[in-house]
């Protein structure tokens, strides 16, 4: 959980935008579930994970924090920390791990010989307060005995296996307190209490769409299928807390109507309106947000409230309805420059004991090829016991001391800055511009960063050093990545995708067959299309409704093919794919066709080639149209692809060789026409030399033939 600092104009500013937006506070409901087909079976969360990976912690000294918040103090017993952590078998005393909890420590115990792997840690005290806590596991390794005997070697480690948890009766979900302040928390989905964002059994588009980007919000804050999208007549059980999405006479199911039957009445015209209720049913408990409005577009074009940090972190009281959102207050973003805290780095201090950050992810938001000259903007300071003038050193073990590099990993590519070099501002700051070689981004949309240091650790043994070298990285750092403004289209392959259907400054229509889709494989293709948690400005038609003119004005997503879209069918002569009796012939593109399951293709829009197009489908006879593993596999894969299918779990196959065949013949002929105008020009050259030479020779035999001694005897 990372803390957040308010600096004195942001809290000016958002006092301001807390009374400028309008809204109405109501009183907190209770409604009784009487339905007997409906369930609330709810567990009571008392364990929270502590990482889903292991944590490898390097000797002599590492240490990782981790992070909980209580809403309130808890007074229970029995209240604890257990780390599973495996260790190398060279350790030896003192060899010790110790935690600590908001710095204070409160545990320590060996880590030499036969110790145990399971360490169990009482919190009590100041640890079960009301408010944020950190708790601090330090790792002292030991591999070797004896005076001045270096202790770095690959034996010298730890690591907290993902089995480690924190066990607190108190943890979210439990306060009886109710409050919209604690939207997003109460609703993110855990394996225990599982959210469900409820529709009408009939849902407008506009609703269905509403459903989807609430329930991809709340999907990305949580463990992964905890969030699902079910129709009112489809619930049976509740097993977590609710979110009741849809216009207010869109609703027919006798308990959804009881639910929002007093809400109704205070829903006003063009408004949304948000209610927070609880539901209780003999023992057991849950929250339901009810996200109404007369009109269902009304809450489609008001989704960023319940997606934006910048509008939902103003939440107060258990009701509240908006008329119209206030402008955000974010400046013009400029998708050509990124900072680190945009990729989601904090400032960090780097020194001999960190030395290197995690890794961070980032989503590029533009076509990798068509980045030009791209660039590296550090922002940092040193410690003043980092030289920066080689010249004043005494001898060679000094300079060696000296020698200290800050490394930036773009995607596992190291560039280096020498930061003994570098000269400082006034106020001791450093600025450092590296330039960044663009294979280093080129078919590689997710973007990996890393920063790690070289030399800050003084690892002389017999020398007893209280100096501590440091380098301080502001997260205003910055990638810049200029795209070339020519306006042309390269072709687009899966190695980009979901580029260009996830660019923000472009519209996506997706259009659904008529019989639609289930709700889980709708949600599967908004977390795919989400990156750095922002969807495209997406518009969601059923094929029926669709018209010409609606797909002239951005990128397409077509689920299902000629079978389902009449409008596909026109276009048939256009498709990359051949279609036989609507029937897609993709062994004509190397795929057995009897063995393929589902398939996609990715082509330039037939209906304004400025924009891109994908048809998702299946060979099968089922509803299902695509998989959560296909749509990953596209997420990821590194192939130049333009086509790909899945014949089974696990097995995906494109048309890479195809393609690279195809581009191979390309260039032959290209090759052989071009040797074939270079010899016909070589022929042509050589016809006017020959003819050249022949006039020539006629021309010397006439005027030796006119100054020969006989004719001018005659003249």
């Amino acid at each position: 959980m990372k803390k957040r600092r308010l600096s004195i104009l942001s809290i000016i500013i958002l006092f301001f935008f807390i009374n400028a937006l309008p809204l109405e506070v109501f009183a907190e409901k209770v409604v009784e579930i009487n339905d007997k087909n409906i369930q609330i079976v709810r567990q009571e969360v008392t364990e929270q994970s502590l990482t889903n990976e292991p944590i490898e912690l390097y000797g002599p000294y590492a240490e990782a924090q981790f992070y909980y918040e209580l809403h309130s103090n808890v007074t229970a017993k029995d209240q604890y920390l257990q780390l599973e952590v495996a260790k190398s078998e060279l350790l030896i005393d003192p060899s010790s791990i110790t935690i600590k909890v908001d710095e204070e420590p409160i545990y320590s115990t060996t880590l030499a010989g036969e110790s145990t792997n399971i360490i169990k840690v009482p919190l009590v005290g100041a640890a079960l307060l009301e408010g944020s806590h950190t708790i601090t596991v330090s790792f002292d390794g030991f591999v070797k005995e004896g005076i001045c005997v270096p202790q770095y070697t690959t034996g010298n480690w730890m690591s907290i296996q993902p089995n480690s948890y924190l066990h607190i009766d108190a943890l979210p979900n439990n306060s009886e307190d109710m409050a919209l302040y604690d939207y997003p928390r109460f609703y993110i989905g855990s394996l225990e209490n599982q959210v469900s964002v409820i529709t009408p059994q009939n849902p407008s588009m506009e609703t269905l769409q509403s459903a989807y980007i609430i329930a991809n919000f709340l999907s990305n804050q949580s463990i992964e299928n905890t969030v699902t999208v079910v129709q009112e007549q489809e619930v049976k059980k509740m097993l977590g807390n609710s979110i009741v999405v849809g216009g207010t006479e869109e609703f027919k199911t006798s308990w959804v109507k009881q639910l929002i039957q007093d809400e109704i009445a205070n829903v006003k015209e063009d408004s949304l309106y948000l209610s927070q209720i609880q539901l209780k049913q003999n023992n057991q408990a849950a929250r339901a947000l009810v996200v109404l409005a007369k009109k269902p577009e009304n809450i489609l074009h008001n989704t960023d409230l319940l997606t934006s940090s910048q509008y939902y972190e103003q939440f107060s009281g258990d009701v509240i309805q908006v008329s119209e959102l206030p402008k955000p207050i974010e400046g013009d973003a400029n998708e050509q420059e990124i900072t680190f805290k945009e990729i989601g780095m904090p400032n960090i201090q780097l020194d001999s004991q960190h030395t290197k950050t995690e890794t961070y992810y980032y989503s590029l938001p533009m076509e990798t090829g068509a980045i030009q000259n791209p660039t590296m903007e550090l922002k940092f300071k040193r410690s003043a016991t980092i030289h920066s003038n080689k010249e004043t050193l005494k001898d060679k073990e000094e300079v060696a001391l000296a020698e200290i590099e800050l490394i930036v990993n773009i995607n596992d590519v190291p560039y280096p800055v020498d930061v003994r070099s570098l000269e400082e501002d006034e106020n001791g700051n450093i600025k450092a511009l590296i330039p960044i070689d663009p294979a280093t981004l080129k078919d590689k949309p997710l973007m990996t960063l890393q920063i790690e240091t070289s030399g800050l650790r003084m690892d002389q043994s017999c020398v007893a050093l209280d100096q501590n070298r440091w380098i301080q990285l502001f997260n205003d750092s910055k990638l810049i990545f200029p795209t070339s403004g020519n306006g042309e289209k390269s072709d687009m392959y899966f190695n980009n995708f979901p580029y260009p259907f996830s660019n923000k400054a472009e519209e996506l229509t997706i259009v659904l067959p008529e019989q639609g889709i289930s709700s889980k494989d709708m949600l599967s293709l908004f977390n795919v299309l989400t990156t750095n948690n922002r969807l495209p400005e997406i518009k969601l038609k059923q094929t029926s409704e669709i018209k010409e003119e609606d797909l002239k004005n951005g990128n397409i997503i077509f689920i299902g093919s000629l079978a389902e879209h009449d409008l596909l069918i026109a276009m048939k002569d256009d498709l990359l794919v051949n279609y036989k009796e609507n029937v897609p012939q993709l062994s004509a593109h190397g795929f057995l066709q009897t063995e393929v399951n589902y398939y996609g293709f990715m082509q330039s829009n037939p209906w304004n080639q400025s924009y891109s197009m994908l048809v998702l489908d299946n060979l099968n006879d089922s509803n299902q149209y695509y998989t959560r593993d296909f749509l990953s596999y596209l997420q990821y894969s590194e192939n130049n692809s333009s086509i790909a299918v899945q014949t089974g779990p696990d097995q995906f196959f494109t048309n890479t060789q195809q393609l690279e065949k195809t581009n191979l013949d390309s260039m032959e002929e290209k090759k052989e026409n071009s040797d074939k105008r270079n010899i016909l020009y070589w022929s042509i050259g050589f016809g006017v030399l020959i003819i050249a030479m022949f006039l020539l020779i006629i021309y010397y035999m006439k005027r030796r033939k006119k100054f020969h001694p006989d004719n001018k005897l005659k003249r």
